[in-house]
């Protein structure tokens, strides 16, 4: 009986200590190659500033890293501010989708609707949350890369069912 809680000690020990399941190890080296499009997206990752249309005199960051095993590309608009919203981009069936959690308190989610001259084009695609012929929403992004340290993004925002506003961010990498 003392062998068995000696056993089970060093087991929860083990455990405790990192001593990672079978299988895991293995799962740390294996990287995550989608689709080309969000292979584009990965390389954003780091901070980036720059402008916004709505406000030239506002310096706006924007953050990116990867997260789920590199399977998904987080984007942090505005980190730290009130009207911080958080963009998460993977692949659903082999497409580069999108889903942006809004200071508008809501969640649009978007697909790729097509690339255009290193452009990006998302369009919406639904939320539980939205009444898109009546609510206030993101309704569409188009990212332009325009060099590895440049990009634009155009945010549409949908109020009664049509467009309301766009805002244009100028963003460049600094880190």
């Amino acid at each position: 009986m003392k062998q068995i809680n000696k056993l089970i000690i060093a087991a929860i020990f083990l455990a405790f200590i990192g001593v990672p399941p079978t299988g895991a190890a293995e799962n740390k080296t294996m990287s995550y190659t989608g689709s080309a499009q969000f292979e584009q997206m990965k390389t954003l990752v780091g901070t980036w500033q720059g402008t916004s249309s709505r406000n030239k005199d506002d310096r706006v960051t924007v953050k990116y890293h990867l997260t789920s095993g590199g399977s998904a590309v987080v984007e942090t608009l505005f980190p730290g501010a009130p009207h911080e919203m958080i963009t998460v981009y993977h692949d659903e069936k082999g497409r580069l989708a999108m889903s942006h959690y809004c200071s508008l308190k809501n969640q649009p989610r978007m697909k790729l609707k097509g690339t255009d001259n290193g452009e990006l084009n998302f369009g919406y695609t639904g939320s539980a949350n939205i009444d898109p012929k009546k609510d206030a929403h993101m309704h569409g992004l188009k990212l332009a890369f325009v060099n590895e340290n440049k990009i634009v993004q155009k945010w549409t925002v949908y109020k009664d069912g049509k467009a309301a506003e766009v805002n244009t961010l100028t963003l460049s990498r600094v880190q």
